[in-house]
């Protein structure tokens, strides 16, 4: 009687059939992590109130499912490289809280976003670029929806009312009270890529439009990083996505950071990643020169008006915000990311934040090195004008692909056969199989 093959009735079945178990919880939590606020605002519109109780405790359970799944498939130096980095933000704000007596949880759920994706993502072995796609799909749909039915999306989601109820959100700060969308989802004048259409700024799964346009930027340094993995076809519908995104969510900051990285690709591929500390810097300089010759001397909510707001905030930030003591400070820069990311976590934290981001976390494979690259280009610029890269719905997706890509054996990602020419359906496998030449 023949033997039967190992791999078809066996611990390696079994194996397979628990990772793909796993990975399919991981996308649920990472889509629920994401899209937690559209699920809570259909509830608060159609069945009762949502209190801002109810979102933290979303929260929580979000960070500790990242935790409970993620952190025993991580490697035992990377756990205590975890655990020593949330020590020291833990330490900072003891440090914090007894020179000022103050503790504020969102600073501490700001330094703790980082750490949770990244071990989420660790525990994750299916394909990256297949999981993206299907993402951006349905942002997209749900996107299209809302363009086409804004009144029926207003209606069903009700983003008026839900920030209204869980941000404490002034209803009379809505230009256009006569809509349920966002505050910044109707402008007066023709503010949008297609002047005089009347439509709204798509906010898609996130409930407001600036997060979509965060979305297209993660989407895009996706594409560059991962376009082997995509067929032409593919590759083209992809491209379709990331153009109906620009216009629907009015992303004139993201199409400019997309641009942006699409013309830096050849060089953020090839930069040493130990290196990309000095991109945020340098996107400063590059701003503040920016500034000097449009002479822009005054705050307008635009995106030059923004970033002179950055610039100036830094130039006239008050020692005790450098150093994270005046807790009043981060929210005088909600239009100002990197002011609010100083003065929220102190100078200290930020400058070991960017030599552990360049030196700690060690990409294995160039394609996790050109990510991280993208990553601190896309998180700098991002943060001239805004602090929204430090929402869960923003964060939870870069964190989460720097930690699967973290986990790869060195030059696996290169060497090894793949789904469609790249081998990103095969983390699993390469994480579970010893490197050549070790025990």
């Amino acid at each position: 009687m023949a033997a039967v093959p190992h791999d078809v009735h066996g611990p390696g079945v079994e194996a397979r059939a628990d990772h793909r178990l796993r990975d399919l919880l991981i996308e649920l939590l990472l889509l629920f992590s994401v899209g937690y606020n559209f699920l809570l605002a259909i509830v608060n519109a159609q069945l009762f109130t949502v209190t801002p109780a109810m979102t933290y405790a979303a929260e929580l359970l979000i960070y500790a499912g990242c935790f409970g799944i993620g952190i025993w498939t991580l490697q035992r130096e990377k756990i205590a490289a975890v655990l020593v980095g949330i020590g020291l933000i833990a330490v900072v704000m003891l440090f914090r809280y007894v020179l000022e007596w103050r503790v504020d949880a969102k600073f501490i759920r700001d330094a703790i976003i980082p750490f949770a994706f990244l071990v989420l993502g660790a525990a994750y072995g299916g394909s990256l670029p297949r999981l993206f796609l299907r993402m951006s799909v349905i942002v997209a749909l749900v996107a299209a929806v809302e363009l086409t039915l804004p009144d029926v999306y207003g209606n069903v989601v009700n983003p008026k009312s839900y920030y209204v109820n869980t941000r404490g959100v002034d209803e009379g700060g809505f230009w256009n009270q006569d809509s349920n969308l966002f505050v910044s989802a109707t402008r007066p004048g023709e503010r949008n890529f297609l002047a005089g259409s009347n439509l709204p700024r798509a906010s898609s799964i996130f409930v407001e439009p600036v997060t979509t346009g965060n979305y297209l930027i993660f989407f895009c340094a996706i594409l560059l990083t991962f376009w082997r993995s995509f067929s032409p076809k593919k590759i083209a519908f992809s491209i379709g996505l990331l153009l109906f995104l620009i216009v629907a969510s009015d992303g004139r900051l993201a199409a400019g950071t997309s641009v942006l990285m699409l013309m830096g690709a050849p060089f953020l591929r090839r930069l040493d990643q130990r290196l990309s500390f000095l991109i945020m810097p340098l996107v400063i300089v590059a701003a503040a020169a920016l500034i000097w010759v449009t002479r822009v001397d005054a705050y307008e909510d635009t995106t030059l008006g923004r970033v002179f707001l950055t610039i100036n905030a830094l130039r006239n930030m008050t020692a005790e915000a450098w150093l994270g003591l005046d807790f009043d400070a981060p929210y005088r820069y909600f239009d100002s990311g990197i002011a609010y990311f100083i003065a929220s976590q102190s100078i200290m934290v930020v400058g070991a934040f960017l030599l552990a981001f360049s030196f700690g976390l060690e990409m294995p494979t160039e394609d996790g090195q050109a990510f991280k690259n993208f990553f601190m280009l896309a998180f700098a610029t991002g943060l001239l004008v805004s602090n929204s890269l430090f929402s869960v719905k923003s964060a939870a997706l870069w964190w989460f692909v720097l930690g699967a890509m973290w986990q790869l054996p060195k030059g696996f990602w290169l060497s090894q056969p793949g789904v469609g020419g790249h081998p990103a359906g095969q983390l699993a496998e390469a994480r579970d199989r010893p490197l050549a030449g070790t025990s």
